[in-house]
């Protein structure tokens, strides 16, 4: 599912970030990705999509409902 990134969060240790996605039909989701090391490459690699919200605000505070690195951290 592809998307206009709309907002993006990197963990304290950079190893994971969420981001808010525009998805069709005017809908929002977020996304989690994981950094990976692997073979001499390094990427990011999907660990969690979303279903859909109505709003951008709305996908935000359910990632930080979910997503357990970003329950405490401070929205900024």
């Amino acid at each position: 599912m592809d998307g206009k990134e709309i907002k993006r969060v990197l963990s304290e240790d950079g190893k994971r970030r969420m981001l808010v996605m525009a998805a069709p039909g005017s809908l929002f989701r977020f996304d989690e990705d994981t950094h990976v090391s692997e073979d001499g490459y390094t990427f990011w690699s999907p660990t969690h999509i979303s279903g859909l919200y109505d709003s951008a605000e709305a996908a935000e505070r359910a990632a930080r409902m979910e997503l357990p690195w970003l329950r405490d951290k401070n929205p900024n």
